[in-house]
């Protein structure tokens, strides 16, 4: 089976789903380097109260979880979306079926809403910021899910080449 990332039609939640990965990598990577070059919060206004009750003392792991796994990760996302083939990706697709792309996607949508479950519990709820991050996951999810989203990253099998 391969992948044929260059149909000539993408459906509409295609480029729905590129901007909005690309919107959680670019906001995960920079939420992430500044709570890692800045571990006290202070850069991002975030009191150090928010800190009790949890097993860190500063925003360094946090930061650094931030940073690879709602950053990076869907930033690979999001290059695997854009027709990017490589093979090494596929160690940790689960969905043999599909491109890695929309697996890492998948995860990340994931990642995400799990992240702001286990904030809201150890934290409480404090800004809508975590309404907006969990609602954007949540969509991330649903538009990976959509049949003609699926259908288009899909590997094709090779019939008679």
């Amino acid at each position: 089976m391969v992948y044929q990332p260059l149909r000539n039609y993408k459906p509409h939640a295609v480029y729905l789903l590129w901007g909005l990965i690309a919107f959680q990598a670019l906001t995960g990577i920079a939420g992430g380097l500044i709570m890692v070059m800045d571990p006290s919060g202070a850069t991002l206004q975030i009191p150090g109260i928010f800190l009790m009750g949890t097993p860190f003392s500063d925003y360094l792991v946090p930061g650094l979880f931030l940073l690879l796994l709602l950053g990076l990760f869907p930033g690979l996302g999001l290059l695997g979306l854009l027709g990017l083939n490589w093979q090494w990706p596929n160690a940790i697709n689960i969905y043999k079926r599909m491109h890695w792309g929309w697996t890492y996607t998948l995860y990340s949508a994931i990642v995400l809403i799990i992240w702001m479950d286990v904030q809201v519990y150890f934290i409480g709820y404090w800004h809508l910021v975590q309404t907006f991050n969990a609602l954007l996951g949540v969509i991330i999810l649903i538009i990976t899910l959509l049949p003609q989203v699926v259908d288009f990253y899909r590997k094709q099998e090779n019939i008679g080449v």
